[in-house]
């Protein structure tokens, strides 16, 4: 069986904190209005929706989306972990409570939060990871790649700045070990048992720090 993990996006698509603004989709050629086909205009920002934070999204010179080849995006050893978080908590290293493998190369947290996606607690008051977690997982289990989870951000909006010292503790190029990459707004609303393989397929433009991506996991 294969799944979408990724949210697709919509001008209902949920966007970190406060902001007046979000997707808009502008049909730029109608065959409704005579044209041979339909064309759109697609205008978003790279952060909104399921994404990946590469390390260029909090350090000059670091990787963008476009700098890694094709078979990183494919984990072949996922992990979920089922968590429990309060509105605004920051997790800490204590509560991933279930033992993490050796050969984990994609760790995804399973909360339930995506079931407040509609309502303004998704954006204002969902959870975030604390710093010490991405320096140990960088220390402890080098074969994890990418981090992923079902709420909005890795910063909570209620703790920006512990958010932002997550952020540079996943991504820092410099840190010890390698950057391990953040996947924000996964879509995990189902029973993921069995998740075998994911590709994780970032859009490829030049220049930008990170970038919406669509996931797909394989069931055995």
């Amino acid at each position: 069986m294969i799944r979408y993990l990724s949210h697709e996006l919509s001008p209902h698509t949920p966007f970190y904190g406060l902001a007046e603004r979000g997707l808009v989709t502008v049909k730029i050629k109608a065959m409704a209005e005579g044209a041979s086909c339909d064309v759109h205009r697609i205008t978003i920002e790279n952060h909104w929706g399921t994404h990946i934070d590469c390390p260029a999204h909090f350090f000059p010179g670091g990787k963008g989306p476009c700098d890694y080849d094709a078979e990183y995006w494919l984990f072949r050893f996922p992990q979920v972990i089922h968590i429990s978080v309060e509105p605004g908590g920051v997790v800490r290293k204590t509560d991933l409570i279930t033992p993490l493998r050796a050969t984990t190369d994609l760790l995804i947290l399973q909360s339930g939060w995506g079931a407040r996606r509609s309502s303004s607690m998704y954006s204002l008051q969902g959870p975030g990871l604390h710093p010490e977690i991405g320096t140990w997982l960088r220390k402890e289990y080098p074969c994890i790649r990418a981090v992923g989870f079902d709420w909005i951000s890795l910063s909570s909006y209620a703790h920006r700045d512990v958010g932002r010292e997550a952020h540079r503790a996943f991504l820092d190029p410099e840190g010890e070990g390698h950057p391990i990459l953040v996947i924000e707004d996964m879509l995990l609303e189902d029973n993921l048992e069995n998740l075998k393989h994911v590709w994780v397929v970032p859009l490829r433009v030049s220049g930008v720090d990170s970038a919406p991506c669509t996931i797909i996991g394989v069931f055995e």
